[in-house]
């Protein structure tokens, strides 16, 4: 079996979880399958550190497109490369790439992926996302067009789902499940007397007002400060590529130097969440790396997922506004560190084994859609 996993990269590390995600479960039902990216996930020694092959990309015809249909099939494998015709699963684990907040060409071209895969027999499966909303025409027609040629169609939280449906009507293919690197399990660090802040690029691009933009990144500053008070160690996580370039600016309003980590490795990354005291992060996914490790987070947000994935985990009052005074900081600093961190902690592990079992779910129905059961 040929797996086409589409909408992951190497430079967004939550993508690359989600790829990792599929990768553990693939491999362990069927081992021999291959799966397959195109040329944006990142570089050849990225892809074969997750062992995937690579279906070429062509823009337009040339040479490079009549070389590659020259090749026989037997050079074909022994270069890893996969042709169109040879795939037959097409997998999407974008997170988040449909609607408004995102360029239409994005959905319409998808549409015409999903569409064509279809057409030649191909199975289709949108794992568990963030969708939506749809209020632009021609994004909401193209979604529509892949709910009705796919095969299922995952959102991973009610919002979602309602957008969704007010994109596609009631589809049968809609389905409703959690994220799913809640899985994903690396191995367990010690905890250390650390408070990780994980900045987002996103939080100003995607900021309601120029005032909100503005203000997140002396946010992020009252942040560290507030971590310092009670003692943690503030420690800079870049957990997508875009983000280093707010750190200068955050050190310059800090007043002192940053302890930044830059970790290639997905896994590590959640690893290395796992082990802290408190997660303050405007990453979604690293977000559900320390949720789904028990570690009490601080969110802020720019869009629905947050608050939703908050209430997923029972903390919906752990997300601050933008911008949002010291002693809203203060306040939510002390309910994640102070007497109340046990039961808040206990709180996060009940609610993240339900969405592990509805993960579990999840998986069990994409397999029996896609045969990769046993």
């Amino acid at each position: 079996m040929t797996i086409e996993v589409t909408g992951v990269n190497t430079w967004n590390k939550g993508a690359e979880l989600m790829l990792v995600a599929v990768r553990e479960h693939v491999r362990r039902l069927r081992p021999e399958a291959r799966l397959v990216v195109d040329p944006w996930f990142g570089t050849y020694a990225e892809r074969a550190r997750h062992g995937l092959w690579l279906r070429p990309a062509f823009r337009r015809p040339g040479r490079s497109r009549l070389a590659f249909g020259l090749m026989p099939p037997s050079f074909r494998r022994l270069a890893g490369l996969v042709a169109p015709g040879e795939v037959d699963v097409l997998l999407d684990a974008s997170g988040f790439a449909f609607g408004d907040q995102h360029p239409q060409e994005r959905v319409v071209a998808f549409a015409e992926q999903v569409e064509a895969a279809r057409a030649a027999g191909r199975r289709v499966v949108l794992l568990p996302q963030a969708l939506g909303p749809f209020r632009n025409p021609g994004g909401r027609d193209a979604f529509r067009r892949i709910v009705q040629a796919a095969d299922l169609v995952f959102a991973r939280d009610e919002i979602s789902l309602g957008h969704a449906r007010e994109a596609a009507g009631d589809a049968p293919a809609l389905r409703l499940a959690p994220d799913f690197t809640n899985l994903v399990k690396p191995a367990v660090l010690p905890e250390e007397d650390v408070a990780w802040i994980v900045p987002n690029a996103r939080m100003v691009e995607k900021a309601a007002s120029r005032a909100e933009a503005d203000a997140y990144v002396p946010l992020l500053a009252t942040c560290i400060r507030e971590v310092e008070r009670v003692n943690l160690r503030p420690r800079v996580l870049i957990h997508g590529r875009d983000d280093a370039s707010l750190v200068d600016g955050l050190a310059r309003l800090v007043g002192h130097g940053l302890d930044v980590v830059r970790e290639e490795d997905a896994v590590a990354i959640k690893r290395r969440l796992g082990s802290g005291r408190l997660v303050v992060a405007s990453r979604f996914h690293a977000l559900v790396s320390a949720l789904s490790q028990g570690v009490p987070s601080i969110a802020t947000s720019w869009s629905h997922k947050y608050e939703m994935l908050f209430k997923d985990y029972g903390c919906e009052d752990m997300i601050l506004p933008v911008p949002a005074e010291p002693g809203a900081v203060a306040s939510l600093v002390a309910a994640a560190t102070g007497p109340g961190r046990a039961s808040l902690a206990e709180r996060i592990v009940e609610r993240g084994r339900r969405l592990e079992e509805q993960t579990r779910a999840m998986w069990q129905c994409v397999d029996q859609t896609l045969g990769l059961a046993p």
